[in-house]
């Protein structure tokens, strides 16, 4: 039996072997996987139709615009054409806050991942250009829209790529918790921003990550939250140890970070969720962060069944390659 109670299968979903593996549509949508693809064909009406049919619900817009925006990278110009004096003032909100968040994304992959030593000054420079024309148009967004938290939350990426200060930050998150206190990518989005990487400090980091777990209510995944802040603290000792040369250590923090305390935290959040949890629009994403997390511990059947629920779906902010993904599936008995 697997992780509360349920069997494990021998095969995750299709996922046995990276050929299979779907990388960033990390989503159980088959419209919004449509509406992805139309998108990326250069189709953009399937992303006005998306986002329209989205505006009461600010869990599911948010997972629209995160992926239409990236599906539309290399388009926004496109995406800002749309507008014309005769827009009804809703559908101007919703081109205006995918228009903000592709200028996001796109200046986002010019930066790229690295850190910022491996970005040449030119490509920052290009990146700042791009990404300050994020701000008006999801300004513009909220303005029509007051009580949506989804531009506001894609602000929480402005501002962190910006280096805005710390007052400026905090100002956007109290936006975004005023109008949807449990969002979940805004949540992801103020680890990053807490994170020490980012200038923050662990402490205050993992007193937001349990905090996310006490605010969520029963059945939602923003527990999910003190598994990405465990990754996080885990990762930067690492960093910390190895940029002192202090490589011993920091294989000994690799093998023993993930204690009993930890797997305890991570299985009475997984527990607040997964007992009886109710259908969300980032189920995938949180099963990654714990399926991920897990499998770091000794309790490998919890790590087995979060994984076989997102099926071939790859996230990438969890695993590098879907090489990696799928050898863990293997060791799991899940490919």
């Amino acid at each position: 039996m697997g992780a509360f109670g349920q069997d494990a299968q021998s095969v995750a979903g299709g996922a046995s072997s990276p050929a299979n593996v779907v990388v960033g549509r990390c989503w159980d949508n088959m419209v919004l996987d449509a509406g992805v693809e139309a998108v990326e064909e250069g189709h953009l009406a399937a992303g006005t139709a998306l986002l329209r049919e989205s505006r009461n619900n600010p869990e599911l817009r948010a997972l629209y615009v995160d992926a239409l925006s990236s599906a539309a990278v290399g388009r926004s110009a496109q995406i800002h054409a749309l507008l014309a004096p005769d827009t009804e003032e809703h559908d101007a909100a919703d081109i205006l806050l995918w228009l903000g968040r592709t200028l996001i994304d796109e200046a986002w992959r010019i930066r790229g991942d690295g850190v910022a030593s491996t970005v040449s000054r030119e490509r920052f420079k290009l990146f700042f250009a791009t990404l300050a024309q994020a701000r008006d148009p999801l300004l513009a967004a909220a303005e029509i829209n007051p009580d949506d938290p989804v531009p506001w939350s894609c602000l929480q990426w402005f501002a962190l790529g910006m280096q805005l200060d710390r007052e400026e930050k905090d100002y956007i998150w109290q936006r975004v918790i005023e109008r949807c206190p449990t969002l979940f990518p805004a949540h992801w989005a103020r680890i990053q921003v807490l994170a020490p990487k980012w200038g923050g400090n662990i402490e205050e980091m993992m007193e937001f990550a349990r905090g996310s777990v006490d605010l969520a209510p029963e059945g939602n995944p923003l527990t999910a939250m003190i598994a990405l802040a465990h990754e996080e603290r885990f990762s930067q000792c690492i960093r910390d140890l190895a940029h002192r040369k202090r490589f011993l250590s920091a294989l000994r923090v690799f093998l023993t970070y993930y204690d009993e305390d930890v797997t305890a935290e991570l299985q009475a959040a997984a527990a607040k969720w997964c007992t009886r949890p109710v259908p969300h629009p980032r189920d995938l994403e949180a099963h990654h962060l714990f399926g991920w997390s897990f499998y770091q511990t000794s309790a490998r059947d919890h790590a087995r069944w979060h994984l076989y629920q997102v099926g071939n779906r790859l996230h990438r902010a969890m695993w590098r390659t879907p090489e990696e993904f799928v050898r863990v599936l293997r060791k799991l008995g899940l490919a």
